[in-house]
């Protein structure tokens, strides 16, 4: 029975192992795996009697405080060196355990016991110093580099010996000499760590990553075989051998051996003096000779470039992670796609600094597993790719490492950036990366460098290309999309009675949020509309009523299609976004096709059609789409989100034609003059972040504004109401995606008495936790309701939408207040102005 709970506990393990196969089942696999751990560690309780739960609890209090305590404060770009140092540490619980059993004399050990003992002293404590090093390495606490000593070869090889005698005597001296002999092992093992470990460094870190997570599961392994324990031993095993297969997986993407990176090549690095100079770099005097000019002209050549390209590869590196520039990637990914760009991500093994470090960032930002391709696949690629935009990378996309001999590169599989047409390499100088070596893709004809922090450049390039307009398409002349648009808004300011029909075109595009915000905009306007959701739109049932539902949808605006498509001949307009063969009249007017038969929503029936798909192009189907043929249909192609805010932005344009659009872009422009003017001078600023905050996706641009207030020397905080969001703790959970620091988080009951000695509170995407009537009025739907007083502050800042009242539908007093500044607008794009408009003000 014991074997078949052990054998049980191992499979879980197993299975959760399997899961990080796959991104999408990854989270759970973290979570079995976790499981099994938590089920040995309550088996080996019970069977070694261990019931005292004082003791219990306070080993589980430590443990648990001190990793959670870890875990907050480490970020993603600090994760692999967290790795490096949980290796370490199970390093040093494998080496103490193997000492204890090994100098208990109330018991015998057997001879494979004793064994297993010395090696996991020796395994135990090289891993626990190896990681160490590691670890302070990847967290720029120790130089980088490879640090090479006179003779190291031959220190190795006389510590490696050393440890072997002393592990052979320990077993033929007196018991009461052998435990001065472990600790001996001990220290030497903690030496040889330190010698295999400080000369690996740059590109030959995330094998030095793998590797060690070998040795702790051997040590593991080797304890549980000391202690006689099944589980650890099957652990530790499973540990060892999936990090051996991910070290030699690394060593083959690299063209490495790994006795290589063990034992490199290096020679000691001589150090400078008075009379030692170093060899002249023809860059730098054009680095350091770099105009404001000169980035403006090359920033003005990448745009064209990217503009011009229809294939586009990227390449991010550790820079981009250090830039924390993944989310701006992924911006300007989605907005390249949008303008009908085939992107891809280019990933290196060893980009980042740890396996799968980069896709990890990625995958945070949103960007799809399937645009990112190995290394071995996107190479062939890069000979007809337009062009290639490098994020922070550098040895990974370096010629010479495949051109030039005897470099700690040499050999080093590469991708091929430099085979491209174009490649804009937005990196923060010329300077080599980790290997030392210098870059020639810098110098060749087809590069553009935009030098500087990657995170500012790819919004350069953002703003650039979304203020641009882009060259005519293949598909007809602007003029013919203008006059399309033109017909949609007129069709929607005259239409009483209208339908939307959303589709996965909508849920790709992740369009959902503007269609809700334009469906809501038709209903200011005195428009009747409903959502008329097919049983099969998107991927499972329920998912379009899922996705509107979390943009803010009413439940009761959502028609299913059987009440729905009596209606729809007697609709004035019907709004199809990314819906395609759920709306094809061919299925009931065509026999002998993959839809034929299906009921479909009779959009056909009404008066106007407006459809906002991508193309032209059939749907999963392969049928093509009479509805496009239409003549009471009007055909938006491209990116959905895109279209769906070009309408509202007609539709809001329009609305009041007593204000002009110079009139409302100079009333813009004044407010923000004067919202800067007020943080300008501001000692103290509160943010109060809402669900419009959410909306907007607008939270990672308001870290940037706090961070830059805070360089100004400015005390910020955020304020956070207990209903702010659509759940509790919604806030929370957003500004720490955002790396908010938990500390800057305050509770309404915490912060409402700051509020007075308050320079400036910024509200975003906020109105109901702070509309003054809750306090002030009786009798509407927040009466009595404890709100965030930022009234109480000395000036206030309001980007929000629009200033119509919040879900509660009471009008904000806030709104009309003297010392409030109006940000009327995305709240996103609000915040990002007011960021670059307070960049330009000196301190």
């Amino acid at each position: 029975m014991t074997l078949l709970i052990d054998f049980t506990v191992i499979v879980i393990l197993i299975i959760g192992i399997w899961q990080f196969r796959e991104p999408l089942r990854a989270k759970n696999g973290n979570l079995t795996a976790a499981l099994a751990l938590f089920l040995a560690f309550t088996l080996v309780l019970y069977r070694q009697g261990i019931v005292d739960i004082t003791t219990v609890v306070i080993s589980l209090l430590v443990g648990g405080v001190a990793g959670l305590a870890l875990a907050r404060v480490v970020s993603m770009i600090q994760v692999p060196s967290m790795v490096a140092f949980q290796h370490g540490a199970g390093g040093v619980a494998a080496f103490l355990v193997s000492l204890v059993e090994l100098s208990r004399t109330t018991h015998a050990l057997n001879l494979v016991s004793e064994i297993s003992g010395v090696l996991g002293l020796a395994i135990g404590s090289m891993t626990f110093s190896g990681s160490m090093i590691a670890s302070a390495k990847l967290a720029n606490k120790m130089h980088q580099a490879p640090q090479v000593l006179t003779h190291h070869n031959l220190f190795v090889i006389l510590n490696f010996i050393a440890l072997v005698v002393i592990g052979a005597i320990s077993f033929i001296v007196p018991a009461s000499v052998a435990p001065s002999l472990f600790v001996l092992e001990i220290l030497l093992g903690i030496g040889f760590g330190v010698l295999l470990a400080i000369r690996i460094g740059g590109a030959d870190m995330p094998v030095l990553i793998s590797s060690l997570n070998a040795t702790a599961g051997l040590a593991a392994s080797l304890c549980g075989m000391v202690i006689e324990n099944q589980l650890l031993i099957a652990f530790g095993a499973t540990v060892a051998a999936s990090g051996s297969i991910l070290t030699y997986v690394m060593c083959n993407a690299m063209n490495r051996r790994i006795g290589k990176v063990i034992f490199p090549d290096y020679k000691p690095q001589k150090p400078f003096s008075k009379t030692t100079t170093r060899s002249p770099s023809p860059l730098k005097p054009e680095v350091n000779a770099t105009t404001p000019t000169d980035l403006a002209t090359e920033l003005t050549d990448a745009v064209a470039a990217i503009q011009g390209a229809k294939k586009i590869i990227i390449v991010p590196g550790y820079g981009m992670a250090l830039a924390k520039a993944q989310q701006d990637v992924a911006m300007l990914a989605q907005e390249l796609t949008a303008m009908g760009k085939d992107v891809k991500y280019a990933i290196h093994p060893v980009a980042g600094r740890m396996p799968g470090h980069m896709n990890v960032l990625l995958a945070e930002a949103g960007v799809d597993y399937d645009m990112l391709v190995e290394m071995e696949t996107v190479n062939p690629e890069f000979h007809a790719t337009d062009l290639v935009l490098v994020v922070g990378s550098c040895d990974v996309v370096n010629p010479a490492a495949i051109k030039v001999e005897g470099t700690p590169i040499s050999g080093m599989p590469i991708l091929k950036a430099h085979e491209a047409k174009k490649v804009v390499c937005c990196n923060f100088d010329r300077k080599p990366g980790y290997s030392g070596v210098e870059n020639s893709l810098y110098d060749q004809d087809n590069c553009i460098m935009l030098e500087g922090d990657a995170k500012q450049t790819v919004q350069g390039l953002l703003n650039s290309l979304s203020s641009t307009p882009t060259p005519e398409s293949s598909e007809g002349p602007i003029s013919d999309a203008d006059a399309d648009y033109t017909r949609a808004d007129a069709a929607l300011r005259t239409a009483k009675r209208i339908i939307i029909v959303p589709g996965y075109g909508m849920a790709l595009a992740k369009a959902q949020e503007d269609v809700a915000n334009l469906a809501g905009e038709l209903i200011a306007m005195g428009k009747d509309v409903k959502y008329a959701i097919h049983p099969v739109a998107g991927r499972m049932p329920g998912h379009m009523n899922v996705l509107l539902a979390e943009a803010g949808v009413d439940y009761d605006m959502l028609v299913e299609m059987e009440t729905i498509n009596p209606v729809f001949e007697a609709t004035d307009l019907v709004l199809v976004v990314g819906a395609c063969d759920v709306v094809n009249p061919s299925a009931i007017e065509v026999e002998g096709t993959p839809i034929s038969g299906m009921p479909i929503l009779m959009a056909h029936k009404s008066k106007t059609v407006i459809c906002c798909n991508f193309d032209r192009n059939p749907g999963y189907s392969g049928v093509e789409n009479s509805l496009y043929l239409q003549n009471n249909t009007v055909l938006l192609e491209g990116d959905a989100k895109k279209s769906i805010q070009q309408l509202q932005k007609m539709l809001v344009a329009k609305t009041t034609p007593q204000e002009s659009t110079p009139s409302t872009a100079m009333v813009a422009a004044d407010a923000t003059s004067e919202s800067v003017a007020a943080l300008a001078v501001a000692k103290s600023v509160i943010i109060i972040p809402g669900y419009g905050m959410a909306l907007a996706k607008a939270q990672f641009k308001l870290v940037e504004l706090v961070s830059l207030l805070e360089q100004r020397g400015v005390h910020v905080k955020y304020a956070i109401h207990p209903v702010a969001g659509r759940m509790p703790g919604h806030m929370n959970v957003l500004l720490a995606e955002a790396e908010v620091e938990y500390e800057d988080l305050l509770e309404m009951d915490d912060v409402n008495p700051l509020f007075g000695e308050t320079d400036v509170a910024i509200v975003v995407g906020a109105c109901d936790v702070v509309n003054p009537a809750a306090i002030e009025s009786e009798g509407t739907p927040i009466s009595g309701m404890p709100i965030l007083l930022a009234q109480d502050a000395k000036r206030i800042i309001v980007c929000n939408l629009d200033t119509k009242p919040g879900y509660s539908g009471v009008p904000n007093p806030l709104y009309t207040a003297n010392k409030t500044i109006l940000l009327i607008g995305d709240a996103r794009e609000t915040i990002s102005n007011l960021h670059a408009a307070l960049r330009h003000i000196d301190v």
